[in-house]
């Protein structure tokens, strides 16, 4: 661990012993760091902030979905079709009832908000913040499979990871395959990337990884859709 990393451990734990009186933790990371999501953000800071934490923050999940889903009694599907979107407090989930199917983790909501799922149930994972609530929800899900879709770079890497970690079986998308599809037709049209980032959040070696740092550019999920509508990407089988 690196002695910048040590000193802001140091530095929040100071602040939970002797000043935290159950701020958020984005005032928290605010004061402390003049970022709001600089906790959020490393992982350590995260679990130490939420291990001495008076309480974590609202659990509020986002899901859509064309599937006869019922939580609690209350059929999602078909709020899904009236009003778009449903949100729900994950604390409060008493019940479940659904047909089995892919689950879709999205890290950005662009995607969430724009694609339509394919016997599909779709999550808004809304940063590091969300993780926890969010796989404790997928878990008492009777699903097929669980994809993260997520931007190709350091930050979407890291969320897949810490949902791996959390659920066990989970697939990123864009696979490697989608991705290598993409870089031989588009690459000159990708940004640069920050690879320093990925050596920061500490990610475990992978072929997306590697390939990553290789090429040194990312793959945003706003122009994956883009190559939905006008690139020739086939869409995958949870997007209707």
């Amino acid at each position: 661990m690196d002695e910048t990393l040590l000193g802001d451990l140091e530095k929040l734990k100071k602040f939970m012993e002797e000043e935290y009186r159950g701020e958020d933790i984005r005032f928290c990371s605010a004061y402390l760091f003049g970022d709001s999501k600089f906790i959020e953000r490393r992982k350590p800071l995260f679990k130490m902030f939420n291990s001495m934490a008076f309480v974590e923050r609202p659990n509020i999940i986002y899901i859509r979905t064309d599937t006869n889903l019922k939580i609690n009694g209350v059929n999602i599907g078909e709020l899904t079709e009236k009003l778009t979107l449903a949100a729900f407090f994950g604390g409060r989930v008493e019940s479940i009832e659904m047909e089995r199917c892919d689950v879709v983790i999205s890290e950005n909501l662009s995607f969430f908000m724009a694609e339509r799922p394919k016997d599909a149930v779709f999550l808004y994972n809304k940063g590091f913040h969300l993780t926890n609530p969010i796989a404790n929800f997928v878990k008492k899900l009777n699903y097929v499979n669980v994809y993260f879709f997520g931007d190709f770079d350091c930050q979407g890497l890291s969320i897949f990871e810490s949902l791996m970690e959390k659920i066990g079986s989970v697939e990123f998308y864009p696979d490697i395959d989608t991705v290598k599809w993409v870089f031989e037709r588009y690459g000159n049209r990708l940004p640069h990337a920050e690879i320093a980032e990925c050596n920061e959040k500490r990610l475990k070696q992978s072929e997306l990884l590697n390939f990553y740092k290789k090429q040194e550019r990312k793959i945003e999920q706003e122009f994956l859709q883009v190559l939905f509508s006008k690139g020739g990407l086939k869409k995958p089988k949870w997007i209707m």
